[in-house]
């Protein structure tokens, strides 16, 4: 896939600048005395700028966090503690409503009491019964009614007329022979707790109902105290009066802030909401509350107790935290400021040194490569990705003067250039498989010829290799074989391998179109120039190796890398060709033959020769085999015959390059060496490895 060029000046004393990708030409290179623009402080105060940022979003991140987290946990904490709250009102009024009934129940029992209800001018008597009643149970008053429910004394009100009360659930229920309790309002401005008890009189079987005595606590400012003391928040007890408008009965609230929550209930209650959950401002407080209705003894809302806590005071902690959060924040964005300025300006050092070396070699000043950084880390990685930058095209400049050279040199025409059909040569104008027109033979091969041909349907220039029938000799397996080798090869996609396009067939022959590149082979270069300067074999030698780890990469064993195979282009670049005879690494079943040896024998690993088990550093040993070549001239093993070569291979030592040329840097000889180990335990690993190896060796560095 080579063809001979002809002769062009040569590259100008200010170095070779490689063609940008895409076939467009390079930029025009500042001349060096040209005014650069200032972009250090611009850099300096991005980077510092950025870094402010940072340290201000996450400090906003940080207060916003904990404002989020505070809000919910004082909402969480509210809830419980209002939750507990009602739970303890419950306990309290139902405890209240027990002691009450209890005692009153006690009271009843005297049958002093039940004769004084069957005597109608017993009144006097009866009321100071009331009297004591109130005092036995702690009641704030006590009322007696008789068999019809119709009062006959109250203790707080000696002139109470007699009123029917028994249609009420509170009395009703007692006429019916049960204690019953509920919530009421006494004189329309003050919430109660009542119990009645039936007042019986007879022997146990039978007894019969002669009254009822009604015994109330008022819920007043005593109640509120201790529900204050128990739930650690505010309380308000109202009632409903006749209207059905919420009244204050007591509460903890200064008077302003009852008429707020009285305001607020009502609202709900007419919007038939219910208070629970209730969120108000009181005096610049927030408070969130919740009700426990006062129900009568038939089931009628007469009120509620109203319990308060502060969401302000739940957040108050917090609140704390977050301006101390905020004080620290300032504290250290202040040490940040100064600490990002001075970061930034070490960062953009050597970020801007490696800028001007870059700027000194695209002007064509390639020892700028040599760049130091004097910085660690990330940096330190950039700087060493920018000299392996540099370093390629300080490589691709050695190798494109080394092409300018060699294609001065006077040569014999190639049997590329003629014409006619020859041993099965196909002749120029030819037209394969009616779409490529042959243009003229690049190289004959073992497994068949190579040509430059014109693609007539996507009018593109490509490279055919047509196969030899013995190529494909075993059928149906054979075949297999060579399309598995196709797949393999296709999937390889760096820029130093030749790209294989398809596999086709014409009059029962196969071949293979693939990328057309132009240059020179290294058999070529070394045809005519001879041994090649240690730097230029050092560049060579690291882009192959970077071709054949990006293969090895996707499994990909090459087993004949040979100077025909490496072509140099004009602009230095080196594409590894012929991935035809590449297989997996681990061997695919079915499609290999025992006995089946591909490969040119002066390059093949003694694996590879005995027909063994072959991986990567097969590929290695032919690499050392080609560098060796291009530094000495020479091959590293030569006999007469092929037995006595293979022979040689399998058993001798090669002379190390040093010795046959003294002028060939250590490091490199003994990267050779070390590539040449006959016992693959011993060989470098990969191809990796020795692109390492290469590249201390051209900086001097090598380890033995």
């Amino acid at each position: 896939m080579t063809e001979t060029l002809p002769a062009r000046a040569a590259s100008p004393s200010t170095g070779y600048v490689p063609p940008a990708p895409g076939g467009r030409a390079p930029r025009e290179p500042r001349p060096p005395d040209a005014p650069r623009p200032r972009a250090r402080s611009a850099l300096v105060w991005r980077i510092f700028a950025a870094a402010a940022a940072v340290v201000c979003l996450l400090v906003a991140t940080v207060v916003g966090t904990l404002e989020v987290f505070a809000r919910r946990t004082a909402d969480a904490a509210i809830a419980r503690g209002l939750h507990d709250a009602n739970n303890h009102v419950e306990s309290l009024l139902d405890g209240r409503a027990r002691a009450l009934a209890s005692a009153a129940e006690v009271f009843a029992q005297d049958s002093h009491i039940g004769s004084l209800l069957l005597n109608d001018s017993a009144s006097a008597d009866l009321l100071d019964q009331a009297s004591e009643a109130a005092r036995r149970t702690g009641a704030t008053w006590v009322q007696f009614t008789d068999a019809d429910g119709v009062r006959l004394a109250k203790s707080d009100e000696p002139s109470a007329p007699r009123v029917s009360l028994g249609a009420t659930a509170l009395v009703g229920g007692a006429l019916d022979g049960q204690s019953t309790t509920g919530a009421g309002v006494a004189g329309d401005s003050v919430a109660i707790e009542g119990v009645a008890v039936p007042v019986s009189v007879g022997p146990d079987s039978a007894r019969r109902i002669v009254g009822v005595l009604v015994a109330a606590r008022a819920l007043d400012s005593a109640v509120v105290r201790e529900l204050h003391d128990a739930t650690d928040g505010e309380v308000l007890i109202y009632h409903l009066d006749g209207a059905g408008r919420p009244r204050v009965s007591a509460s903890s609230l200064p008077d302003a802030q009852r008429t707020a929550v009285l305001q607020r209930v009502s609202e709900r209650r007419a919007a038939h909401d219910s208070v629970s959950g209730l969120a108000l401002h009181l005096g610049g407080t927030t408070f969130v509350g919740q009700e426990t209705p006062l129900r009568s003894a038939g089931g009628s809302v007469e009120g509620g107790v109203i319990t308060l806590r502060s969401r302000d005071r739940e957040l108050a902690p917090f609140l704390a935290l977050r301006r101390r959060v905020l004080l620290a924040g300032l504290a250290g964005l202040l040490l940040t400021f100064g600490v990002a300025y001075l970061v930034a300006r070490q960062i953009t050092r050597p970020i801007l040194a490696l800028r001007d070396a870059a700027r000194r070699v695209a002007a064509g000043d390639l020892s700028a490569s040599a760049v130091g950084v004097g910085s660690t880390g990330e940096v330190a990685e950039l700087a060493d990705a920018v000299r392996s930058v540099l370093d390629q095209v300080q490589d691709r400049h050695a190798l494109a003067e080394v092409v300018e050279r060699a294609r001065a040199v006077p040569h014999p025409e190639t049997l590329g250039s003629g014409g006619g059909a020859v041993d099965g040569i196909l002749a120029p104008g030819t037209v394969l498989a009616r779409r490529y027109v042959i243009d003229k033979v690049l190289g004959v091969g073992g497994n068949g010829v190579v040509y430059r041909a014109s693609d007539s349907e996507l009018g593109e220039t490509v490279a055919i290799k047509t196969l030899r029938q013995e190529a494909v000799v075993g059928g149906e397996l054979a075949l297999a074989r060579l399309k598995e080798e196709i797949r393999l090869a296709r999937r390889i996609t760096h820029a130093g391998v030749v790209r294989i396009h398809d596999l086709g067939e014409a009059d029962g022959a196969y071949f293979v179109t693939m990328e057309y590149v132009p240059g020179l082979s290294l058999q070529e270069l070394l045809r005519r120039l001879g041994p090649l300067p240690a730097p230029v074999v050092v560049a060579l030698g690291k882009q192959l190796c970077g071709a054949l780890a990006a293969a090895h990469g996707q499994g990909i064993i090459h087993r004949d890398v040979k100077p025909p195979n490496l072509v140099v282009q004009p602009d230095g670049a080196l594409k590894v060709l012929d991935f035809g005879v590449a297989r997996l690494a681990e061997r695919v079943s079915g499609l290999t033959q025992t006995g089946l040896v591909v490969g040119t024998p002066a390059y093949m690993a003694p694996e590879q020769l005995l027909d063994e088990h072959v991986d990567a550093r097969a590929d290695v040993w032919s690499v050392g085999v080609v560098l060796y070549e291009a530094v000495t001239g020479r091959l590293p093993y030569d006999a007469g015959t092929p037995a006595a070569l293979i022979g040689r291979i399998l058993t001798g030592d090669a002379t190390a390059p040093i010795e046959i040329l003294p002028s060939v840097p250590a490091p490199l000889s003994d990267a050779i060496a070390r590539a040449l180990a006959r016992d693959p335990t011993q060989r470098l690993s990969s191809a990796a490895a020795l692109h390492e190896l290469l590249a201390r060796a051209v900086r001097g560095e090598a380890q033995g």
